[in-house]
Parts: C-alpha cells; sequence; structure tokens
C-alpha cells in the first residue's frame, strides 16, 4: 500500500489539506496527517479543527511514498521547521518519491530551491522569479516527481494529479468519475 504524508500545523488551508486526503484514501493510498508542531489537532485557518495523531518527530518519512504541503498561513510554521526543509529536499531529490505542494505550500517548495529549471504552480501573488523555473497558469502542474497546485480552486486537480503518479491514471479516472468531477 501506498503512503503519503501531508503536513499540518495552526493555518492549514483545509480545502487544500483535506480534498488530497479523502481523493488520496478512496484510491487506496494511507495518509497520515503529520503535526509540525507536535500536538495532537490542528486548526486550520477558518477553523475547522482535525485531529493530527501523528507529530513530526515521530514520524518515519523513510515509509513514505509522498509528501504534501499544503497553503494556508500555516505554511509560514512550517517554513521555520529545520527538519520540514530537509524532507521537501529529501522528497524532491529522490525520483521514487513524490512531491506535492499547493498554494502557499508550494511557494515555499520554490523558496526553497526546488522548482529551478522545472515547471510549476503556486499561488501568484507569492510567486517569485527566484524560484528559477517556469510558472504556469494551471490549476496543477506535474514535472516529474513534483505536483504542485495554485490554490483551493486546484485542489480536485491537484489531488487526481497526485494518484496518477502514486497509484495510476485509470484510478484517477475511476474517481473522477465517481466523484462527478466533470460531468
Amino acid at each position: 500500500m501506498k503512503k503519503a504524508a501531508i503536513m499540518v500545523a495552526d493555518g492549514f488551508e483545509e480545502i487544500e489539506t483535506i480534498v488530497p486526503y479523502d481523493l488520496l484514501t478512496r484510491a487506496g493510498v494511507l495518509v497520515e496527517l503529520v503535526n509540525v508542531e507536535n500536538k495532537k489537532e490542528a486548526t486550520g485557518a477558518n477553523g475547522l479543527i482535525i485531529e493530527t495523531p501523528i507529530e513530526l518527530r515521530g514520524f518515519d518519512f523513510e515509509t513514505a511514498d509522498a509528501l504534501i504541503i499544503p497553503g494556508g498561513p500555516g505554511y509560514q510554521v512550517l517554513a521555520k521547521t529545520p527538519l520540514v526543509e530537509d524532507e521537501i529536499h529529501a522528497f524532491a531529490n529522490n525520483p521514487e518519491k513524490i512531491l506535492g505542494s499547493i498554494c502557499a505550500g508550494s511557494a515555499l517548495t520554490g523558496q526553497l530551491g526546488v522548482y529551478k529549471d522545472k515547471d510549476y504552480v503556486c499561488v501568484p501573488d507569492l510567486n517569485q522569479d527566484t524560484f528559477g523555473g517556469k510558472f504556469e497558469k494551471k490549476h496543477a502542474v506535474v514535472d516529474g516527481n513534483l505536483v504542485s497546485g495554485i490554490s483551493v480552486g486546484g485542489a480536485f486537480e491537484f489531488a487526481f494529479d497526485l494518484i496518477e503518479k502514486l497509484v495510476d491514471k485509470k484510478t484517477a479516472d475511476k474517481l473522477k468519475k465517481e466523484t462527478y468531477y466533470k460531468l
């Protein structure tokens, strides 16, 4: 069974976290919510409280096939956590692993130099020329083992791209049909 870790902190963007969590789970991926602040729950940017049973210091990232970085104001907490930076680089530099990031999470990934010479998308307000890649104005972009999403409006496309990379296109297409993603 494939496994994905979603890093969260207080201020995480709910849709950018819950949509990938839900759709990946439906695709048969074990999804773990890892709290960067080492707490048992996290409060989203819009007040949703979720249980986060796994603390950052207690998670073995070697066991994960994918690392997902959502946006929201909580990305600033992730940006100040050295282990987060280490894991983002570890996943980005391992072609056997998937690094997914969306909105401000993609901006953080860009600030860390991961998008150098790559195609990507992040929330346009946080895009910087210093990321060194090619900004694509799309809901989601796949470049090698990197999957990036623009914002809340791209959460489904982002999640389906993650499923294609982690599981397969057939499963992603099946879920698109089952969830009435496109009529």
